[in-house]
């Protein structure tokens, strides 16, 4: 039996019933359709080929169906936009996830820091965010990453011919020493072959500017563990008879010999001072509480002097053995007077760290962690690293000696805070609210020992026995406490500036200055201590940043500066001429500068024999023919002290300074020269210079200056250096002040008209007026302006001084000169100060 049908929802069949009843009921008005339908139809109609302009009547259509009754008055945006913010946020994500995955990758969306020049295929290589768009990417049917995995182990363990990983990496250190944190500088370093060693260059990262900045707010630290340290062991009058003869500074008394403080000075071939120079150097006493006949002395020397002190030091002691027996009447197979010295080597037992900054010390305070066994006034000292404003606050040359524990039981350390930031001193100034004096109690270690520093140069615990500590503790972050068993390593913290001597007044040279601490540590540390650093907010620095710090400091940096008056100086000078020609000569000539047309005679290297009179160079002659025979049949050649004058240009020492305006002002400043000379001689009970050599050696005297452009410029690598006579020095400084009246001192792009100094510098200078190089020269972040190092001789800045002493009121002193770049035409005027 069939069931009645109930009203469907379409029209009824009957004609008399009304429309209106049949159905459910429906909105008044006409029927919208949705948008797609429309569309939709759109494109039906376009396969059909119904005709242009479906768009139109579409959209037409779809204005038509509204009616503008229904349309609401007003929108309210604020209102519509809190209603539709999700959607409209929805809709910007998914425009910049499309536009983005299209035209990069998962890891050219990583921090620039955090990317690689190679991107791995492991997804876990991404932070955990990405993980899943990386893996994403990966093609499934990609076998790259399976088979790198498979050889990544295959490294590991060694290679297909049975050669360990080790052994590779000791075959590739046969011509060449690696640091001990050189795999963590290859990844992030463009790397150098220099001083037998392999070292970091500067960062693939831009890192000028940014170097600069962390060293003048906060703090950078540079590996410099391939200086060597040399070990001088036997009694009090032996060491210092020795040092007397080849040191060039202070050393010896209560400041020095308590071991509170370090000595900074240069080294020399014996009995040859102030000729002969090495080296830069530094010396540490080991404390002593008491009167003890046995003493050791650390030498601290550059890379590229150690073979050459070290020659020296064995020289001097066998000169000094041979002075003792004599003075004695004792043989040779008697004992020795002065105590037996022994020499050791210590390059293969101390790494070393440079940390720079105002927050040095702070840095040092969240990285290091004092062991208990410290009281006192080392505990003192710690507690003043982290109260202290800036490193600048502690004592110049402070040593001080600590025992420190594993850090990596409490890795990471704490990053710096925007506090730390704000308590430093921005200006520089040199405050002393560390009440705290260097003492042999505080500079007291065990790393002077020898088994102590080989007992902890290797750790004891490697990182996946600690990675198993802190799994069992339960709790992710907590810090592990130090065991009995756990390392205790003794390290030395020596204060550093740099800074120059000579700035023009005090508080330029300490608002230049850089300060900071040398941390010296066993053999085995030296990674382990540069991760805890690089979290903490230390930025690492290499070579090319560290010579620029100098430079901003106005401080000359061994050996780059030194090439006129140590053979270290003079190889890394010739080194860096070869390379520049190199590069040069691989230019075409249309795009490359013709030093005979700008007039420039030495573009690459300095030659000092055209402008010193008498001069003889320690630098070979190249043109001169070699006997071959007697170069190969010859002995090799020992180090010895010769009394015979060589006439080469030697570098006035900072400690006769001082004396260049006097000498200025006298007839015969040679003389006078002679006499301070013999003077420091007489104290180091060596014999004096005779006085027929005055002239000589005031004219192969050389002295370092710093070059501050007065106007716009930058001086640039060998820029040449020429004087300037009391008429042109006139008109040079009469320019300046018109210049500083109608206001074009500065650099203007859009002023046309020529400067007055710019048009004194147009005017062709002599090669004859030439009295020195610019080392270095480049814009100085510090002063705003240009700024360079160089090198003069004494003679020709004794005349400028005597010509500045009779010029105009405002510049009365100033040693003016004009400086021309070896790629310019233009001169510019400049002041030089000595460094």
């Amino acid at each position: 039996m069939a069931k009645p049908s109930k009203a469907g929802p379409g029209p009824s069949t009957s004609a008399s019933a009304p429309a209106s009843t049949a159905g459910p009921n429906r909105p008044k008005g006409k029927v919208i359709p949705r948008t797609s339908d429309l569309l939709r139809r759109n494109e039906s109609d376009k396969r059909k080929g119904k005709g242009k302009g479906k768009e139109r009547d579409v959209l037409g259509g779809l204005m038509g169906m509204l009616d503008g009754k229904s349309m609401p008055g007003m929108v309210q945006v604020e209102r519509f936009a809190e209603t539709r913010a999700m959607e409209i946020l929805a809709f910007q994500n998914a425009i910049k996830a499309a536009a983005s995955f299209g035209n990069s990758r998962c890891f050219q969306s990583l921090p620039r820091h955090l990317r690689r020049r190679a991107a791995s295929h492991n997804p876990r290589r991404v932070p955990k965010r990405m993980r899943s768009r990386a893996a994403a990417e990966i093609d499934p049917g990609d076998n790259i990453a399976k088979l790198h995995r498979k050889r990544a182990k295959l490294r590991a363990k060694g290679d297909l011919r049975g050669v360990s990983r080790t052994e590779q990496l000791l075959r590739r250190q046969k011509d060449k020493t690696w640091l001990p944190t050189h795999i963590w500088h290859a990844k992030r370093f463009r790397m150098i072959n220099l001083w037998s060693h392999r070292l970091p260059l500067t960062p693939t990262l831009k890192s000028f500017r940014p170097a600069y900045r962390f060293a003048r707010r906060k703090a950078t630290i540079t590996d410099v563990s391939y200086f060597g340290t040399i070990e001088l062991e036997g009694g009090r009058d032996g060491l210092v008879d020795l040092l007397k003869r080849v040191y060039g500074g202070a050393f010896a008394g209560t400041k020095y010999e308590s071991g509170g403080r370090v000595s900074r000075g240069w080294m020399y071939h014996p009995d040859r001072f102030p000729e002969g120079l090495i080296g830069e150097a530094e010396i540490l006493w080991q404390p002593s509480s008491g009167p003890d006949p046995g003493r050791r002395v650390w030498i601290r020397l550059h890379p590229s002097i150690f073979s050459e002190v070290w020659d020296v030091l064995k020289l001097a002691t066998r000169l000094q053995v041979d002075t003792s027996e004599q003075s004695s009447g004792s043989s040779s197979t008697g004992p020795v007077p002065f105590g037996g010295l022994q020499i050791r080597d210590l390059r293969s037992e101390l790494d070393g760290f440079e940390i720079t900054g105002p927050l040095a010390g702070k840095a040092l305070r969240r990285v290091l962690r004092l062991c208990r066994s410290e009281s006192g006034v080392k505990s003192k000292f710690f507690d003043a690293l982290g109260s202290a404003q800036s490193s600048s606050e502690m004592p110049k040359g402070l040593v001080a000696g600590l025992k420190v524990y594993d850090p990596r039981l409490h890795f990471p350390p704490a990053p710096y805070s925007p506090d730390d930031a704000a308590q430093t001193a921005p200006d520089g100034i040199l405050r002393t609210s560390v009440s705290l004096e260097p003492s042999a109690d505080l500079a007291l270690s065990d790393i002077w020992d020898s088994d102590t520093r080989d007992s902890v140069s290797k750790p004891r615990y490697k990182k996946s026995d600690l990675d198993l500590r802190r799994h069992r503790l339960g709790l992710p972050g907590t810090r592990l406490r130090a065991y009995a068993q756990d390392d205790r390593i003794p390290i030395l913290l020596v204060q550093r500036s740099v800074r120059s001597g000579s700035a023009p007044n005090a508080h330029d040279a300490d608002a230049e200055a850089f300060h900071g601490f040398t941390l010296i540590m066993p053999r085995g540390w030296s990674q382990y201590f540069l991760n805890s650093f690089a979290y903490a907010g230390c930025l690492v620095t290499a070579l090319e940043e560290r010579r620029a710090m100098y430079r901003e400091a106005g401080r000359s940096c061994f050996p780059e500066h030194f090439g006129a008056s140590c053979l270290a100086g003079l190889k890394w000078e010739e080194d860096k001429a070869r390379e520049e020609e190199r590069r040069w000569k691989r230019r075409p000539p249309g795009k490359r500068a013709e030093w005979d047309k700008l007039g420039t005679r030495w573009p690459f290297k300095p030659d000092w024999k055209a402008i010193i009179s008498g001069c003889k160079s320690d630098a070979p002659d190249r043109d001169a023919p070699i006997d071959e025979e007697a170069s190969i049949n010859a002995a090799p050649a020992l180090p010895s002290v010769s009394t015979t004058p060589t006439n080469s240009p030697w570098l006035l020492p900072d400690t006769f300074l001082p004396m260049l305006r006097p000498m200025s002002t006298t007839a015969s400043p040679a003389t006078q020269l002679v006499k301070a000379i013999n003077a420091f001689r007489s104290q180091r009970a060596l014999a004096p210079m005779p006085s027929s050599r005055a002239e000589t050696i005031f004219d192969t005297a050389i002295l370092h200056v710093r070059v501050e452009v007065l106007g716009r410029g930058s001086p640039g690598d060998m820029a040449e250096i020429h004087a300037l006579d009391s008429e042109e020095r006139g008109l040079w400084i009469d320019a300046r002040k018109r210049d500083e009246t109608v206001g074009k001192l500065t650099w203007d792009a859009t002023a046309e008209p020529k400067t007055a100094l710019q048009e004194l510098g147009e005017i062709t200078s002599a090669s004859s007026s030439i009295i020195g190089w610019v080392i270095t020269g480049n814009f100085s972040l510090s002063r705003g302006r240009g700024f360079g190092l160089a090198a003069v001789t004494l003679r020709g800045y004794i005349e400028l001084l005597r010509v500045a002493s009779g010029g105009p009121e405002d510049a009365t002193g100033w040693a003016v000169v004009k400086v021309r770049n070896r790629e310019g035409r233009v001169c510019r005027f400049a002041r030089i100060e000595p460094v």
